[in-house]
């Protein structure tokens, strides 16, 4: 599971892992309350990896990381400091840079998935604090062999 832009706020979250019932076996973080990653390893008993966002200064996180999740390079960013809400250009240049066969970045609040030079470019949206049109949302990653299935998750959790 991707996530990103959860700002403290992990019922969503909880929820979504609830609802596709044990199916989550990795939560990437890709920041903004970066040590939510932390707290919701500890809650749900999954391991968690994430990067500091722009909302996490000072921080004592990676402003990026690379995973290798079977056999794949992930490259995880905030995105602010790649001109995210402009557009990806610098995203995918890094991506193609690291060899990463995923770019997953956020920021924006809200939801990206595409495929472009090879690189599949992914940003969850924000679970708690969609932006413009964009739902409530986070996104999926399967791996299976060479084969990577990504998607858009919508979240029709009610807040409290």
């Amino acid at each position: 599971m991707v996530v990103s832009d959860t700002h403290g706020r992990l019922g969503p979250v909880q929820y979504v892992v609830e609802q596709l019932s044990g199916e989550v076996d990795l939560i990437i973080h890709a920041g903004d309350h970066y040590r939510d990653a932390d707290s919701l390893a500890y809650l749900l008993e999954i391991p968690a990896r994430g990067v500091i966002g722009n909302c996490d200064w000072p921080g004592d996180g990676p402003l990026e990381d690379i995973l290798v999740v079977g056999g794949h390079r992930i490259f995880i960013t905030h995105g602010h400091r790649y001109g995210v809400k402009s557009n990806t250009v610098a995203i995918l240049e890094r991506a193609k840079k690291l060899q990463a066969r995923v770019a997953i970045y956020g920021h924006t609040h809200v939801a990206d998935l595409r495929e472009e030079e090879g690189v599949i470019i992914m940003n969850p949206g924000s679970p708690v604090q969609p932006r413009g049109e964009s739902r409530a949302s986070v996104g999926l990653l399967e791996i299976n062999g060479e084969e990577i299935k990504a998607k858009l998750y919508l979240i029709d959790y009610i807040y409290p």
